[in-house]
Formats: structure tokens, C-alpha cells, sequence
């Protein structure tokens, strides 16, 4: 969320739930309908795509704190493309989209800046899957 201001931050978690998980839990599952954005306070998540047989393949990650959660399903208005699981104890504040909406109609700087913060962190996250896949050769 490299381009919001601490004030977007400290307005965005104002109006959030901050949601508790332990190691293990799932956080968001692959297919869930997702209607808000998450920003990873504490601890680290595992992503993971479910395929055969449920088996579970990480593909990306850990997420740690500053992370965005969910935002291709707010981007997309489509289900959760992946599975997280906190990787120890874990807060993550989730911010309705009506909310997000009311603080663009407020600022529509606003929206600026948090969606190229978006674009940048899924622009970091698909190098990282990327170089998972194939690492380029040294």
C-alpha cells in the first residue's frame, strides 16, 4: 500500500474490523465471495491454489504486514482467487466496499492513490510468482 498516506491508513483501519487468526486458520478460502479489502497487520500468510484432489500448492508469498488481502476480488468483484492461511498469529483489518466508496466520494484523490498502490503490490506479487515458476538463470 506503498502509495497511501498515513492518513488513508489510519482512515482506512478506522473503518475496518480488525479479524484474529491463529496458525492454521484459513483466512480466506479459494471461491469465497470477498466484498472487502484487507491490509495485514501482523504476522505472515501462505497463498496457496487448490488443485487435485484439494492439495494445497503455494505459489506466492508469505504476505506480511502492509500486505493487501483480497484486493483482486475487490478489484474484480469475482471470487477469491486463492487460499490464505496465517502462518502464526495473524491481524488483518478488512475495510468494506461501501466504506472504500464513501472515502473516494469523500477524497477522489483517494482512490488514486490506493488503486496504484493495488496495481503496485500485484505488479511486486506476480514478479514473486514468476520468478517461483521459472527463476531467470544467473
Amino acid at each position: 500500500m506503498s502509495k497511501l498516506t498515513p492518513a488513508d491508513l489510519d482512515a482506512l483501519r478506522a473503518r475496518g474490523e480488525l479479524h484474529g487468526f491463529a496458525t492454521g486458520d484459513v483466512v480466506l478460502s479459494q471461491g469465497d465471495n470477498v466484498d472487502a479489502l484487507g491490509i495485514l497487520q501482523v504476522g505472515n500468510l501462505r497463498v496457496g491454489r487448490s488443485y487435485k484432489q484439494n492439495i494445497l500448492a503455494e505459489f506466492t508469498g508469505p504476505l506480511g504486514p502492509g500486505n493487501a488481502v483480497g484486493e483482486i476480488s475487490f478489484l474484480d468483484n469475482a471470487c477469491a482467487s486463492a487460499t490464505l492461511i496465517a502462518d502464526g498469529d495473524v491481524k488483518i483489518v478488512f475495510v468494506a466496499r461501501s466504506d472504500v466508496d464513501e472515502m473516494i466520494d469523500a477524497d477522489p484523490s483517494f482512490a488514486g492513490r490506493l488503486y496504484l498502490s493495488l496495481f503496485i503490490e500485484l505488479a511486486h506479487k506476480l514478479r514473486a510468482t514468476n520468478q517461483r515458476v521459472l527463476p531467470t538463470e544467473s
